[in-house]
């Protein structure tokens, strides 16, 4: 039972619609859908979070930037053993179950103050997590572990004496109520990071900038497991539940270099968010047999990152440009109640395209891959954390000088990968897919003479 709490409790990223180093969110802007590759990023608000080192380089006056991102996502998982655990009165064959919630509020939010050689940048989004999964069948997860355990009840009744009949009964209907919730189960989990920083930017020269931020994360978590047989087994009501929150400060650092005119490169560090989690609220009597307690603590980091970006004025109207994001999450404490996950380093790779056509409107076009630091041992049902090829693309139309509005999507295309789980002495094979296209609207308003 301690690998199922494991997997129920470790969902900080659960809800996440996108993320390249398990944890850090990138879609943290509508620019960021348009095209991808965005850390030469200056002369756009949303610099503030990708490149703030380029904040300094942008033209003078107050930047606002609000936007939405609305996510069409489904989650999956599948597992083709048939007769799972069949020394139990659980089988089970060809068992898919999937999440398709969609998240319909997404916000972000950019400024820039920029004056002479300094600039004031402030940022706002969801930094991890950033909704619900729904799954009506539970996961292939929750369900395997409820048969392990099981299997381990009719196990300790098969070992008693036939004295002990009454004992022997009581496992052995433990186990029956265990079978059912394993095939009879919802899962729903929330989790939601929200970040903000708040830093500034000095051109030291002509063509060199630094900046420095402070950055703000909260992190919530919500997780519910519903079944009828959870009254069977003493736990006074049909669902087990908890809430966890923590907070934490960070830094950011960045650097800016024009060699010449027509040319940046950038180079930004994220340090790690050391998010300590507290758990509370706990409901049903069955939580303590699985490690959850009020007041319980845990740690689930957002990993440091280091952003590097090359770009290329190639032509009056045409700026191209590369990025590549590389998260250190082999040093992040990405601990649940009971233990702590095995993730390698991750790291992501874009090239792009802006091109303004017109003096009224400019297209975008971006394509990015994502490689994971996951092993075929640890991953997540919940929200499957795999390879990924992206393809980003909109238009930006400016109705007046001070006013952009942006359109963007991205779609990504994820590459199913096998997740072993271990259940009843024995480890089972499931296939995690994932699916997920983002579409956005924004607006930027600049003030010039501020």
């Amino acid at each position: 039972m301690k690998r199922f709490a494991t997997a129920v409790i470790l969902i900080s990223g659960a809800a996440a619609v996108f993320a390249s180093g398990v944890e850090n969110k990138t879609n943290m802007s509508t620019g960021y859908l348009r095209n991808p590759s965005r850390n030469t990023e200056a002369k756009r608000p949303e610099a503030s979070y990708y490149n703030v080192a380029g904040t300094a380089f942008m033209a003078d006056g107050l930047y606002i930037e609000a936007g939405n991102q609305f996510v069409f996502k489904e989650y999956g998982n599948e597992m083709k053993t048939g007769n799972v655990l069949a020394s139990t009165p659980l089988v089970i064959n060809d068992y898919y179950s999937n999440d398709e919630t969609t998240v319909w509020f997404y916000p972000d939010a950019d400024f820039v103050y920029k004056h002479n050689n300094y600039s004031i940048f402030g940022n706002f989004g969801v930094y991890a997590g950033g909704g619900s999964l729904e799954y009506s069948e539970g996961t292939s997860a929750t369900t395997m572990l409820f048969g392990g355990k099981a299997a381990s009840y009719l196990g300790q009744a098969k070992l008693l004496p036939a004295e002990a009949s009454s004992k022997k009964l009581e496992l052995e209907n433990a186990a029956n109520a265990l079978a059912f919730a394993a095939k009879n189960h919802k899962l729903n989990v929330t989790s939601i990071t929200y970040g903000g920083q708040l830093g500034m930017s000095y051109l030291f020269m002509d063509n060199l900038s630094f900046a420095a931020g402070l950055r703000y994360v909260h992190g919530t978590q919500q997780m519910e497991i519903e079944s009828s047989a959870f009254s069977l087994l003493g736990n006074g009501g049909n669902t087990i539940s908890y809430k966890a929150n923590g907070y934490t400060v960070s830094g950011v650092f960045g650097i800016h270099w024009r060699p010449i005119e027509v040319v940046d490169l950038a180079v930004q560090y994220q340090s790690k968010s050391s998010v300590k989690y507290k758990v509370k609220d706990v409901e049903g009597n069955l939580a303590s047999e699985f490690g959850i307690t009020d007041d319980t603590t845990f740690h689930t980091d957002l990993p440091a990152a280091l952003n590097l970006g090359a770009g290329w004025q190639a032509l009056e109207n045409l700026y191209l440009s590369t990025s590549f994001n590389y998260y250190f999450n082999y040093f992040a404490d990405q601990d649940s109640i009971l233990g702590e996950t095995d993730y390698a380093n991750s790291w992501e790779v874009a090239v792009g395209a802006d091109w303004k056509f017109c003096k009224w409107a400019s297209y975008s076009l971006g394509l990015q891959y994502g490689k994971q630091g996951t092993k075929d041992d640890s991953n997540s049902t919940f929200n499957p954390v795999l390879d990924s090829f992206c393809v980003g693309t909109g238009v930006e139309v400016y109705p007046t000088e001070q006013i952009t509005v942006t359109v963007s999507g991205l779609f990504a295309k994820y590459f199913n990968t096998d997740y072993y789980l271990s259940a009843g002495g024995a480890s089972y094979k499931t296939e995690l897919s994932k699916k997920v296209t983002n579409l956005s609207l924004g607006v930027t308003y600049h003030f010039p003479n501020l």
